[in-house]
């Protein structure tokens, strides 16, 4: 792989409150088997000392190019922030807390040098000090946008995509980069309107390695370990807006798939609001409040109402 390869891509390495972990992650960045790309670590206003390691580090490496946000913008903010410091074709978004092995780079660029019209690249991951490797079942190197969405993206609440890949500018600018609504889970809609602009790159190696480790002040609606109607909202909005942009609600079939979805959406949290009332969890039931959406159908506006309202019967018992 030329050094004229390098020369093309840009890692923004987002961060924030990651301190014990930015060095280690930092090192892993910078010992990649292709030269002359640019690293951008960008820091979302840290107060952990996360901000004078990095530029400690920087001092010590030209590579690194601090940039530090005017205030705190959270994920979506900083990586919209990032990109902009840079205008090379090929965006490495990379997060402060996993391990990127030695040739990351070089087998993203690789798929993007191949196939021009790719919007973006990711890839299978491990866990850190684990044998576990997560891989889905793709049909090759290069994949069709809409089958990635109809498979997996839409087919499914979690993401297939973790929150890093490489991504080619001319599709960042033509999606609009991160919407900041959705906070923390604003990337599931990011692969999901890339996907929507044209095929996808994939590689399947643990090129990455990703430790579950969360900072103390890691919001609790973002913790799997933690329940939250917030999360959930968040999901069914950014699965609306994109089925909405992607099915042809004109026709008979794209109107069958969004009833389709509604429905989807409706037994979901059906399905939680039982669980709630078989386990006693009152606090699911209170709080459920959090996870309406103009999609909601009827059955479950009502179902939502009457178990909020048996909850006050429940809690004086």
């Amino acid at each position: 792989m030329s050094n004229a390869t390098g020369e093309k891509i840009s890692v923004c390495l987002l961060t924030y409150n990651h301190v014990d972990l930015i060095e280690s992650t930092l090192r892993t960045i910078l010992d990649q088997t292709i030269t002359d790309y640019e690293v951008i670590v960008s820091d979302d206003c840290s107060n952990d000392g996360s901000w004078e390691l990095i530029l400690e580090l920087a001092a010590k490496d030209g590579r690194i190019k601090p940039v530090r946000t005017p205030h705190n913008m959270g994920m979506p903010g900083n990586a919209n922030f990032a990109v902009k410091q840079s205008d090379r074709p090929y965006i490495a978004l990379l997060h402060h807390d996993d391990i990127y092995r030695e040739d990351l780079l070089e087998k993203w660029v690789s798929v993007f040098e191949r196939h021009l019209d790719v919007t973006f690249v990711f890839n299978s991951y491990g866990v850190f000090e684990s044998d576990y490797i997560y891989q889905e079942p793709m049909p090759g190197e290069c994949i069709d946008g809409n089958w990635l969405l109809n498979r997996y993206l839409f087919a499914r609440w979690g993401c297939v995509v973790r929150g890093t890949a490489m991504i080619r500018r001319s599709a960042w600018v033509k999606m609009g980069g991160m919407r900041k609504q959705f906070g923390l889970l604003a990337d599931i809609d990011m692969w999901m309107r890339l996907a929507m602009l044209g095929p996808i790159g994939y590689v399947a190696e643990p090129v990455i390695t990703v430790r579950q480790q969360r900072p103390e002040n890691y919001p609790d609606e973002y913790k799997e370990t933690c329940w939250s109607w917030r999360r959930w909202h968040f999901l069914y909005e950014i699965h609306a807006l994109n089925r909405l942009d992607y099915l042809r609600l004109n026709t008979l079939s794209g109107r069958l798939q969004w009833w389709g979805f509604r429905l989807k959406l409706s037994l979901e949290t059906t399905k939680w609001l039982i669980y709630a009332v078989v386990k006693r969890k009152l606090y699911i039931i209170i709080t459920s409040g959090e996870s309406v959406t103009d999609y909601d159908l009827l059955p479950l506006r009502l179902l939502r109402i009457i178990l909020r309202s048996l909850s006050t019967f429940w809690k004086k018992e």
